[in-house]
């Protein structure tokens, strides 16, 4: 069935398979026929586009939910005249789960857990993709001993494909380094975005799981990346300031619209009864904050995703810039992340907690947590 947003004089925006044209483009439908499209061939850096007959179009729908493929089947350079065949929306069963991972504060071990546990959930057979989008202290790549010479910023300005940045990273993980770019987020032009969301589209199938490791507090940044994300997790430590800028984290969440469930993970705790203490302090909290605000009864409920035990050799580990899972496989440490990595994707005898399956309602999927990202910027 044909589009009806497939009109003459509508502008498209579209990437394609040719290894030298790997940017993203705008056009303008010229005509449109029983059999094809009839595209204006754009100028790029002052050049025709001269993509040639028989490459593959993928075109960005309007909404961005999805994208459409055709095929160049004639050109017309004279005319700066492209024939596309009919583009046929491209069927995507894969979806990408999104992890977003915050914090209230700064220095309570995020960044940390964000890499081990992404290491954690290759050790399981997923495929993983890390976005190091800490901005104020992008670490992910020093923290493995990493030295890509290409980032995001790159992507945004046009300059590489997402693919050119994605690092191998030890234990089968790969990242996307950390991007001064990404500070810029709320100042995209659409020509940015559209590269972000096309780059993704590309790779999405390529992997199970995308860990976003945000920065700490509560930038509007920040707090965008967590309420798009699928799964979102909380970290925060025992100490009364930590927990309650943990607290102020959920609260701005709350405050934001919609019903959100984070996970928590509890890091340095002596036991299992003091990580359900520190659970108990925080729905206390969001208890006294319905009782003064009722209209926003329901709206956030924190669930225990896990709690890690303190251990000085995490503090060795990152100076050695070798993370503790790879580094003791076996050890406490990693069997506590592991079994955090179960809870995430459903491999633990523990049920996983009722915000995981609420989490479920809404699209996921990189693309579309990038949509609401978009959205959420008008």
């Amino acid at each position: 069935m044909r589009e009806d947003w497939l009109q003459a004089g509508r502008k498209l925006v579209f990437t394609t398979d040719c290894e030298q044209y790997r940017d993203i483009y705008r056009t303008r439908i010229a005509g449109v026929f029983p059999d094809r499209l009839d595209l204006k061939i754009p100028l790029h850096k002052g050049y025709l586009l001269l993509i040639p007959v028989g490459a593959a179009l993928r075109i960005l729908h309007p909404s961005g939910a999805h994208t459409l493929t055709a095929q160049v089947v004639a050109r017309r350079t004279a005319e700066k005249i492209w024939s596309v065949s009919i583009p046929r929306l491209e069927r995507r069963e894969h979806r990408t789960q999104v992890i977003a991972i915050g914090s209230g504060k700064g220095g309570v071990g995020k960044t940390t857990l964000s890499i081990n546990l992404s290491l954690a959930l290759c050790r399981l057979g997923k495929r993983v993709l890390l976005l190091d989008a800490d901005i104020g202290m992008a670490n992910v790549e020093v923290l493995l001993k990493l030295n890509a010479p290409r980032n995001l910023t790159d992507v945004l300005n046009g300059e590489c494909s997402l693919r050119d940045v994605i690092t191998e990273a030890p234990g089968g993980l790969k990242i996307i380094p950390g991007s001064s770019g990404i500070s810029s987020l709320t100042s995209w032009d659409l020509l940015r975005f559209n590269r972000i969301i096309s780059g993704f589209a590309d790779v999405e199938d390529d992997f199970d799981i995308f860990v976003v490791d945000t920065g700490a507090g509560i930038s509007e940044l920040v707090l965008k990346f967590l309420e798009a994300a699928d799964s979102l997790i909380l970290t925060t430590t025992p100490e009364p300031h930590a927990l309650m800028d943990t607290y102020s984290a959920a609260k701005a969440l709350a405050l934001r619209g919609s019903p959100l469930n984070p996970l928590m993970v509890f890091n340095r705790c002596d036991s299992e009864d003091e990580a359900r203490r520190c659970l108990e302090k925080i729905h206390r909290a969001t208890g006294q904050f319905f009782q003064a605000n009722p209209e926003m009864q329901g709206r956030i409920n924190p669930e225990m995703l896990g709690w890690i035990y303190e251990d000085k050799k995490v503090t060795q580990s990152l100076k050695n810039q070798n993370p503790l899972l790879l580094c003791e496989p076996d050890g406490e440490y990693a069997r506590r992340v592991l079994e955090i990595a179960g809870r995430l994707t459903g491999q633990s005898i523990t049920a996983p907690p009722a915000a995981t399956a609420a989490s479920a309602a809404k699209p996921s999927g990189i693309v579309a947590f990038l949509q609401r990202i978009k959205r959420g910027l008008r």
